[in-house]
């Protein structure tokens, strides 16, 4: 049994799960954070927490400041792993076909240089393949900031809260042409 898949896949197991009894400790680490938070807010600060109650609190705190890194890594990894079998087989299957588009020298056969060549090439981009989905679901599912997250929950609009912006001083000048002291001209 030294095959260094077998290896590598389980070194990767056990790291997935490392990364994921940490994403769930600070999980739980959070949602008391976030009681303690909820019951200082309400002595302290009760407007910040009017009409929240504390379950909706909590769930706002904690998907605001939870590590969802370490849960999307260790999925990536699980992804890796579980898909490298059929990557293998894959690569594998597919080597005949592209070589009967070569000259079909003994060097294309496998075990060889090109082979080797194609076989890591191909498993490195079927891993990255697997973390570019994983990574393409961690951004899709971010959550809101906790402090809009907890102004929704209050019931204040945020969306049609429009933020003034004062032009630059450069920008003013620059449209009015006062510096160059040429007018502005329109392209039209």
């Amino acid at each position: 049994m030294s095959n260094p898949f077998l290896y590598a896949a389980g070194i990767a197991l056990v790291l997935a799960a490392a990364f994921f009894l940490s994403w769930l400790a600070a999980r739980r680490s959070l949602m008391e954070d976030a009681r303690i938070e909820f019951a200082e807010r309400c002595s302290s600060k009760p407007g910040t927490v009017k009409g929240v109650d504390a379950a909706t609190f909590e769930r706002i705190y904690v998907s605001a400041h939870e590590p969802r890194g370490a849960l999307y890594i260790a999925a990536a990894l699980v992804l890796a792993v579980v898909i490298t079998p059929f990557a293998g087989v894959g690569l594998i299957a597919l080597w005949p076909y592209i070589v009967m588009m070569l000259d079909g020298g003994p060097w294309y056969d496998v075990g060889y240089y090109p082979w080797m060549f194609y076989m890591f090439f191909g498993l490195c981009g079927c891993w990255a393949f697997a973390g570019a989905v994983v990574a393409r679901i961690h951004h899709a599912r971010t959550p809101e900031n906790f402090n809009p997250a907890l102004a929704r929950a209050r019931g204040e609009p945020l969306d049609e809260v429009a933020i003034p912006r004062k032009r630059p001083k450069w920008a003013v000048d620059a449209l009015s042409g006062a510096k160059s002291g040429v007018s502005p001209t329109s392209d039209n």
